[in-house]
């Protein structure tokens, strides 16, 4: 359901009540029913309490504001989810948004789902996990997700990059169902730094993995560091003359989320790949200048669990 103070609870009763919904496998709404009870009567929306999990209610919560009980409710829903889903009893995993300051005000110091799902997936070894945000026009694959710009530029290492373009090349054959997905490196500086003149991150850490990687995977196709001001533009699906690449890496959260997010968000749709189950999500955030109101759009929600959909056939 997402965070209870937010849009996730609106947005995910709307999907379900939705006539494109019967077309779906069944869905399962985990998180407080007593809260997504009360919602759907104030929304007037039809509503089959007996496809909800209850995960606890913690309520009634401070709407449109980040709060503690809000992120203890949005926390038990995932882990409940996430024990379902590892124990094989869902099918794939489509999550609502949730506030990362409510989570951190409930004691979860994670940055995000991602890294919450992989440690759930295995607290002592969690899986080596990416995020993939796609939409009609483009894919890209985050090297690093929540960290601050500088943190994340001083982060940067072959050894992680070598293992995002591998995680890259296995998500984009087996979920987007790409023969020999054709992946470029985005580069960090302005030109590709121009043969050193702008920084040199791009000779000491991107094209060694670039070239690191082809050597692990034989038939792997991976090119750069591309100037990040011209990738995205020759890796989206209407590009002119021609789409010259499937899958952008890029190497810090902004880099990805601008290009995907300028498209709008009603189709842009989050998946962590590298989990050992279907996990999709929508583009945005909670939305708390909305909430309360009954304006908040489900479209990138469906978006999503129709990806996930796809992805079971």
């Amino acid at each position: 359901m997402g965070d209870p103070s937010g849009i996730g609870p609106e947005i995910c009763l709307k999907t379900l009540a939705a006539p494109s919904s019967t077309k779906l496998p069944r869905c399962v709404l985990y998180g407080d029913v007593v809260h997504l009870h009360r919602l759907a009567q104030q929304l007037n929306l039809p509503h089959n309490p007996d496809d909800w999990v209850d995960t606890g209610s913690l309520g009634p919560y401070d709407m449109a504001t980040a709060n503690a009980a809000a992120g203890q409710a949005a926390y038990q829903a995932i882990v409940r989810a996430t024990e379902d889903a590892k124990h094989g009893h869902l099918a794939a995993l489509v999550t609502a948004p949730i506030s990362k300051k409510a989570l951190h005000l409930a004691g979860h110091l994670w940055p995000g789902h991602t890294e919450l799902l992989a440690h759930l997936v295995n607290p002592l070894e969690p899986p080596p996990v990416r995020m993939m945000l796609v939409n009609p026009q483009l894919a890209v694959v985050l090297d690093s997700v929540h960290l601050p710009l500088r943190e994340a530029i001083d982060r940067l290492s072959t050894a992680q990059l070598v293992q995002t373009i591998q995680i890259a090349h296995k998500a984009a054959k087996e979920r987007l169902k790409l023969d020999n997905p054709r992946i470029a490196v985005a580069a960090l500086n302005p030109h590709a730094s121009e043969d050193g003149a702008f920084g040199h991150e791009e000779s000491a850490v991107l094209t060694p993995a670039i070239k690191l990687a082809k050597a692990l995977v034989p038939d792997i196709s991976v090119s750069g560091p591309w100037p990040a001001d011209t990738v995205f533009m020759r890796a989206q699906r209407l590009a002119s003359p021609a789409q010259d690449f499937d899958v952008v890496i890029c190497l810090y959260h902004d880099q990805g989320l601008i290009p995907i997010k300028l498209n709008g968000l009603d189709q842009g749709v989050n998946i962590t790949i590298g989990l050992p189950f279907i996990r999709t999500s929508v583009d945005h955030g909670t939305a708390f200048d909305i909430v309360g109101r009954g304006l908040a759009s489900p479209k990138s929600l469906q978006s999503a669990l129709n990806l996930a959909t796809t992805w079971l056939s």
